[in-house]
């Protein structure tokens, strides 16, 4: 099942974990300096591999998305759900996409690493998922060979992901963090334990809707267990700080928030236009309030389907055609008013 249809633990606070690991094949360069014919070797290469595995595992059909066959409305969608980055649509030469049943496990092929290989799952889960994307990556390794050194371990196109390769992150819900104006604080606490803090859409963006991911940025010399253990106990940690700001944020005037919540639902329930960005700010909201369990709210995964569900992308490939942006507003306003209708 799709990661985001699902409630994992530690879900009042963690909206997803996410696993990638970086491997690259041995006695052939990085991805930047190949040709468009050898980025295409590769690609057939580790495609030809993946199929042999999923062949193996007695699964579905697999499904294998080469980018450059994709029109603007596919490709917007894929990186709305977060699968690919929109970084990696902007040369899709030699580039593809290998999905395992669901949406939730895949293989990128040829973005900054031959191979950038990941696992998503709900709430807080990081050795779970974890286990499955290092399972993946065996199972690729016994048909293809890694470049990794003894001393050094996998070698990455990026000296910082050298080693396991490994980058973990967890998505995070923090509305009471932000309100309180300690983000930059605890992002500059973070980076020097080797940490990172961004935005919901990663490098360089803002807290969208309230949601922020931290991650490892230390890969050389510590072991995966390391990675996952020490990045556990920092979610843990945050998690209750941001628990805390909630109450704090509560108990300053109960009426106000909850007016304010109920304003949010109100206008979610009823409005006929929204778009993408007021839909955020009023999702955040009505979140907050089943985090604050209040009563009469939806369900974690409604909500997470519709923080996936409502761009610009994801909308037109579902209406099955081109919108413009007033009817793309129409179906956003739609959508959400039938998924909390039926939720609560």
């Amino acid at each position: 099942m799709t990661w985001y249809l699902q409630e994992g633990p530690e879900n009042d606070v963690v909206i997803s974990t996410r696993i990638r690991l970086a491997r690259n094949l041995k006695d052939v360069s990085f991805p930047w300096r190949l040709s468009p014919v050898e980025l295409e070797s590769v690609r057939d290469r580790v495609t030809s591999a993946f199929r042999d595995v999923v062949r193996d595992m007695g699964s579905e059909r697999p499904v294998i998305v080469e980018l450059n066959t994709l029109g603007d409305i596919e490709s917007c969608a894929l990186a709305e759900k977060r699968i690919i980055s929109r970084a990696m649509l902007k040369d899709t030469r030699g580039k593809s996409l290998l999905l395992y049943p669901g949406e939730s496990d895949g293989i990128l092929v040829n973005e900054e690493d031959h191979l950038r290989l990941y696992s998503v799952g709900a709430g807080l889960c990081l050795f779970k998922t974890a286990g499955c994307v290092i399972k993946c990556a065996a199972d690729m390794e016994k048909r293809l060979s890694f470049a990794k050194s003894d001393r050094l371990g996998y070698l990455t196109a990026c000296p910082t992901n050298t080693g396991t390769g490994m980058r973990a992150s967890a998505m995070l819900h923090v509305p009471g963090l932000i309100r309180a104006g300690v983000i930059k604080r605890l992002a500059d606490r973070l980076t020097k334990a080797g940490y990172a803090l961004r935005g919901a859409e990663g490098e360089g963006s803002d807290a969208y809707g309230d949601m922020i991911q931290l991650s490892n940025q230390v890969t050389l010399g510590v072991s995966e267990e390391q990675i996952l253990t020490d990045l556990d106990r920092l979610v843990h940690d945050v998690a209750e700080e941001e628990r805390k700001a909630r109450r704090a944020l509560y108990e300053n005037d109960p009426p106000a928030l909850e007016d304010e919540i109920g304003r949010a639902k109100g206008k979610l329930l009823f409005s006929r236009l929204m778009t993408t960005e007021e839909a955020m700010r009023l999702l955040s909201l009505v979140r907050l309030g089943k985090e604050l369990e209040l009563p009469e709210m939806p369900s974690y995964s409604t909500l997470q389907e519709l923080f996936i569900g409502i761009g610009e992308g994801v909308l037109q490939q579902a209406a099955g055609k081109p919108l413009d942006p007033r009817n793309r507003d129409e179906e956003r306003a739609r959508r959400i008013r039938e998924a909390l209708r039926s939720s609560m």
